[in-house]
This record gives C-alpha cells, structure tokens and sequence, in this order.
C-alpha cells in the first residue's frame, strides 16, 4: 500500500473503547477519502499503466522521501451550483497538491491527473494550482509541476468572460525566490503548457509527453493541418530545437529522478546558500594533452569539465539545445558551481543566438540561487552572417552581458584556446568583477583573430605593396607575437598563465576565497528572478 494510500485508512476502534458519537460523520468522511484517491477507477488507471505511465499518486510517492507527502484539497470536486454528492465527486478534480521532504527537504508538487477529466484545468483545480504557488513563495519552498494535462475544461471556462493571468502572474513572482520544476509526463497543451515553459528546469518524457499552445485537434480545426503531438510539440522537438525544455527522460521514474538531482545542486530559497555534499578527485585525465597541437582541431569540451569536478558531479543542462555551448551543475570540493563553456566540437564554439539565450538563462538561474560561475572559454567569437542576423545574434549576446552585469556570485574564468572579440567578453571576459581570471598556455588573445583584423585594418596598405600576399603574411606575424597569453600576463588582463595540470587547485582556492563573503544568509537577487 502507497504511503498516500495508507493515511486514508480510519483508524479501527480501540478494544473496549465507547463508539465515537460521530461514527457517521466520520464513515461519510472515509468513504470520501477513498473515492477521491481511486482517481478516474480502474478502469483508466489500467489505461495509464498499459502507456507505460505512472498514476499521478505513484509519481508523487516516486517524488518524495517515503511517507513525507500531506494533501491538501483531497477532497475536491469539479465546479458545480449544487454541492456534489459522493457519487458525482471528480477525485481531488484532477490535480493532486501538497508537500512533502526530497532528501529532507521541503517542497510542493502540484501533479496533474490524466485518468480524471484528462487532468483539464478548471475552477477548482486552478483554484488548487494558485494556492500551491501562493504558499511555495510565502513557504519559500521549490515547487514541483508533474504535467499531464489537456488544456482547459471547456465546460467550465468558455464562458468566463477575460481570461485571469493570476497564476501566471504568481509563477514568475515565485521565480527566483524558489526553485521550480515543470515535469511534462504526458500531452500537455494551453495552461499547462504555458506553466511549464515558465518553469526554470523543464524535463519532458521521450514518446509521452508534449508541449503546445494548442493540441492536433485545435491545429487541425485552426489551420488544416494534420500534425502528430510529436511532431507537433515532442520530445525531441523542444529539447533539440525550440529550446523551450532541458532535459529529457525515457521514463516517468527518470524524469522524476532528474527532478530530484536538478534540486540537489540548489538551495531550497533564495535565503539559503547551496548545499555542499561529500567531496571527491575528479576522473582522471591528462589536462595538459586535452587541447590539440593543431589550432583548427576540435576536442570535445566534456573531457576538460570532468577532469576538473568532482568525479560524476556533472549535471548537463540542455545537452540537446545549441550544442555548441555547455551548461550545467557540478561540484567542486562537494560545493556547487554552475559552469559554461564552449564546445570546440560545434561551429569552433561560436556563439549563436540560440547559445547566448542558453547561458543567458542558465547565468540567471545561478544568480537567483548564489551559484557561483565558472567559465571555459574556448571562442572565436559571436556567429557572423545573414543567418545570424536573422536570428538576432547581437540582441542575445548583449542580453547574455546583460544578465552577467547582474550576475552578484563568485565568477572564474579560464581561458582555455580562443577567446576572441565580444565573445570572449560574453564568455566572463575581464573586466566583469571575476574572482580569478587564468589563461592557459594554449590561450590566444585578439579583439579580432589576427589574419581577419590586419586583413581589415590595413586594406589600403597591402593593396598598394609590391607583393601583397607577402606584406599582410608579414603584418600577421608582427601581430600576432602579441595575441598569445605571457603578453596578456603582462597587461594583466588575466591574472596569471598556469599549467592546465594546475587549473582544479586555482579554481578551487579561488572559490573557497570568494566564500568568505557569506558573512550572513543571503537575500534574493532583487530584479524579477529567472525569465523564460
């Protein structure tokens, strides 16, 4: 019997005890405690078994420590004039709400229940889904959304007049004071969806799950269209190309777990610090061989991020989205960090529009939560070309500058290859109050690479040489004595060139420093939390 299950059962009689003189009452009130946990009855629940789904109760004991979980609204019903009878009662209307420990912790779930009403949003639940994130900001607990729902009950709302942004409203006032989590275990199209793209860590179940504004049906009935709810709003399409989900799960335990990790790198509020775990020695690797002899060759840039964490620390954020930019949680020393780098594997580890949104938000989710940064620079600079123009790539990269202007955490810099132009400055370059800025030996330094810059700067110049091919080769080199890491050194626009070998003992000294500036619980990052 589920821990949920067991604390509906009444308590039987104690021998000899005298018979409550409510007996009846309280027979009335068990009979409406096992209505409203038999969900949409057998019936359906074999339905959501056999697509390989868990129950809404299984997810949320899935979630929680065991036995952790207190409901609130078991007992309600759809929104009706006449009060319902036990026979007319729509279990807890399709949502289940309450609190509950992840690994003794406090935090709220709101789980939506396919098998009743197909988890549609209507007056009461809402009503539920508004009171859970009213109490997770006064409670200044995370809250986690398990999604499965069909949009909103027609029945109920066609006919409410302007539609009420309240809760919407709630959820970005709760960003950046509580973490929040947007599970999306099934079809989830209107509010549903919407809730789970405000959400700062989005999984989506592979196969099961979908996000849309509206789902096949409303598409077919708006445009003509017949799409799949894969093809419409999967899986695949939001972690790999919209960028709207991060991570994605083969299975309701998996997207529960990765639930249950994200939250484990970040404190509980934003008055609290990050809590730190057991330490542990990185994997093992020869750093001072990771980055290639020839410049123009990749490496792949995960390589660098275990040799220097603790050993299967490492949670990516959005590995599927704008592969050429890395984010994610790790430990150093047992502490949490956040970390971005560039991925030499994908465009050199240019930065696109689509890569800048990504760190953007992902410097935001430090900041809110006091994770301190680090910064693996390998780039050669912002994407360039009618493409990138198209999609904005200037705007996003100077909103990426943007949040880390606001960014109040400890933040490192190591310069690892490239670090060219305003990429690097979009990559924790100097002059952005960094505790520790270090170039590698490998390092190569220019607001332009080299043969690009003299190409343009002496235009005139080389055209009218005797032999022009030779006279700008001859520029190149007289330049590029100064684009290497000693000069920087020299300028100190980095503070010091290190043996990659020695980069986890700096970075971690640099960190343990920057913790002397926790002489008090920390308050919220005072702007507007962590925007979609």
């Amino acid at each position: 019997m589920s821990s949920i299950n067991a604390k509906a059962q009444a308590k039987p009689t104690a021998a000899g005890q005298a018979p409550s003189p409510h007996a009846d009452k309280l027979a009335e009130l068990a009979a409406w405690n096992v209505k409203a946990l038999s969900m949409g009855g057998p019936a359906r629940i074999a339905r959501q078994h056999a697509l390989g789904k868990l129950t809404v109760r299984e997810r949320v004991d899935a979630l929680f420590d065991a036995g952790s979980f207190e409901e609130y609204g078991r007992l309600t019903s759809h929104y009706a004039m006449d009060a319902p009878t036990l026979e007319e009662l729509t279990p807890a209307d399709g949502v289940v709400m309450g609190f509950g420990l992840i690994e003794g912790r406090a935090a709220a779930v709101v789980g939506e229940d396919f098998t009743v009403k197909g988890g549609s949003h209507g007056v009461v639940n809402a009503r539920k889904k508004l009171h859970a994130v009213q109490m997770a900001r006064r409670e200044r607990v995370p809250l986690i959304w398990l999604l499965d729902g069909a949009g909103a009950r027609g029945q109920e709302l066609m006919n409410d007049g302007l539609p009420d942004v309240t809760h919407f409203l709630e959820i970005a006032r709760l960003s950046g004071t509580a973490p929040q989590v947007g599970v999306v275990l099934g079809p989830c199209a209107g509010d549903a969806a919407l809730v789970a793209a405000a959400c700062e860590f989005v999984i989506m179940r592979k196969g099961t799950g979908m996000l849309a504004a509206g789902g096949p049906p409303v598409v077919k009935a708006a445009t003509g269209i017949d799409v799949t709810k894969e093809e419409l709003g999967g899986s695949q399409l939001h972690c790999e190309v919209s960028g709207v989900a991060d991570n994605e799960a083969e299975t309701d335990e998996e997207a529960l777990a990765l639930a249950r990790r994200f939250l484990s790198y970040l404190p509980h509020n934003a008055w609290a610090y990050p809590p730190r775990a057991a330490p542990c020695e990185p994997e093992p690797a020869d750093l001072d061989a990771i980055v290639p002899a020839e410049l123009r060759r990749p490496y792949d840039m995960r390589k660098l991020v275990r040799a220097l964490v603790d050993r299967d620390s490492f949670f990516e954020i959005k590995p599927a989205y704008a592969r050429m930019m890395l984010t994610g949680f790790a430990r150093l020393d047992g502490h949490p960090i956040g970390i971005i780098a560039n991925q030499p594997m994908v465009y050199a580890g240019a930065i696109t529009a689509a890569a800048a949104d990504k760190a953007r938000h992902f410097v935001e989710l430090c900041s809110a939560y006091h994770v301190p940064l680090l910064f693996l620079q390998d780039v050669p600079g912002v994407m360039t070309g009618p493409q990138a123009e198209r999609e904005g790539t200037l705007r996003a990269g100077l909103a990426l500058v943007h949040s880390l202007a606001w960014a109040d955490v400890p933040k490192v810099t190591v310069v690892v290859r490239k670090a060219f132009g305003f990429g690097a400055c979009a990559m924790g370059g100097w002059g952005g109050e960094q505790s520790l800025v270090v170039a590698w030996p490998t390092a190569d330094f220019a607001s332009l690479p080299v043969q690009g810059g003299v190409a343009a700067a002496f235009k005139s110049e080389i055209e009218a040489a005797a032999d022009p091919v030779a006279y700008q080769r001859e520029l190149e080199a007289r330049f590029a004595v100064g684009t290497g890491p000693l000069n920087a050194a020299a300028r100190f626009t980095v503070h010091d060139v290190i043996a990659p070998r020695d980069t986890r003992r700096r970075v971690l000294h640099a960190f343990a420093l920057a913790r002397s500036r926790r002489t008090a619980a920390p308050e919220p990052v005072p702007r507007y939390g962590v925007t979609p």
